[in-house]
């Protein structure tokens, strides 16, 4: 009984998680539409300037304007670079969603006592697969403003941990499933 009740708690939590990636999707799909049809409402919305592990986060300056070094502007914003930014992320949010689902998919099938099919096998493979693809996504930084630039190369190994791991659990499910034939067989 603990059993189940562990897995809807994680179920839901599948749930809820995806839900917020759709929800961020939608708003990073919003402001992108919105920024190309009217530049000029982020007038004044600023960052600080974007370095090479460092989140970069907009804010709108209220009241004085101060000419700062340390910012960039987003009305500065390359149009390519932005471009570039948005399928990145927008890529990696959906595919962070499609590796969620699958996982939901599992937790599902264990759920209802159907561990060792050849679904779950197929689902691991899947995420081992979407998280290779996030992290060949995240390995080229391009942030380019007026007089700012950071283009970078460099290769992050938690996504390729991750994928490793799927891949070993679809072979240790396809072993199961293997077993679980012959012994059906047997009987």
């Amino acid at each position: 009984m603990n059993k189940n009740s562990l897995l809807k708690i994680a179920t839901f939590l599948c749930k809820l998680i995806n839900g917020s990636f759709l929800l961020i999707l939608l708003i990073l799909t919003t402001v992108f539409i919105h920024f190309q049809i009217d530049r000029d409402f982020y007038e004044g919305w600023h960052a600080e300037k974007p370095t090479i592990n460092k989140a970069i986060k907009f804010q709108k300056v209220i009241g004085e304007e101060t000419l700062d070094s340390n910012v960039v502007y987003m009305t500065d914003w390359n149009t390519t670079s932005l471009y570039f930014n948005y399928i990145k992320f927008s890529g990696i949010f959906l595919l962070m969603y499609l590796s969620i689902q699958q996982f939901q998919k599992v937790l599902e099938s264990v759920e209802n006592f159907e561990t060792f099919k050849t679904t779950n096998v197929l689902a691991f493979r899947r995420i081992g697969i979407y998280c290779l693809i996030i992290s060949g996504l995240s390995w080229i930084t391009l942030w380019d403003f007026d007089n700012y630039h950071v283009r970078r190369f460099s290769i992050e190994f938690d996504f390729l941990i991750i994928a490793l791991l799927c891949f070993i659990f679809a072979e240790i499910f396809k072993e199961g499933n293997q077993l679980m034939e012959e012994n059906q067989l047997t009987i």
